[in-house]
């Protein structure tokens, strides 16, 4: 296996739940994991944007995934969690259910999502992988936040 990942054959995904399924973004745009963190709202945002965190002095927008992707909103939004990614513009925290953890998926095993999938969802998965027990929805992280995401 260390001979693949020397290859560029292995992707790290950071996974985590949203309403009932286990999506993953690419680990490389991942800086860090955070528990619920105070929102403040921002009037006039579209709705899946929550509001405004402060992170260390920084100011960070607050994405809510649930919203984004099409789902109710969290009964307790204070059991969700802080995924804080990079971009192009800086961080932005995305609001999910629950913080898995890193898989290591083999490039060949990430298949590009059925043509029956349809709706606004469709265009925010990157790709889909079958674990042991379940399936993985990869997110086209630039796409769901409407940005596009960095690895500096």
């Amino acid at each position: 296996m260390q001979e693949q990942q020397m290859t560029g054959e292995i992707r790290q995904i950071t996974t985590f739940r949203v309403a009932d399924e286990l999506f993953g973004v690419d680990a490389l745009y991942v800086q860090e994991i955070m528990p619920y963190q105070k929102i403040t709202n921002v009037p006039l945002a579209p709705d899946f944007i929550r509001g405004l965190i402060n992170l260390r002095g920084q100011i960070v927008t607050v994405l809510d995934l649930r919203r984004r992707l099409g789902f109710d909103p969290l009964e307790h939004e204070t059991d969700a969690s802080n995924l804080v990614i990079r971009t192009s513009r800086g961080q932005m925290s995305i609001l999910v259910d629950d913080i898995h953890n890193i898989v290591d998926v083999r490039r060949d095993k990430l298949l590009p999502p059925p043509g029956t999938v349809r709706g606004i969802a469709r265009e925010y998965i990157q790709s889909v992988c079958q674990l042991q027990d379940e399936l993985l929805i990869v997110l086209d992280i630039a796409r769901a936040i409407g940005n596009d995401t960095t690895d500096e």
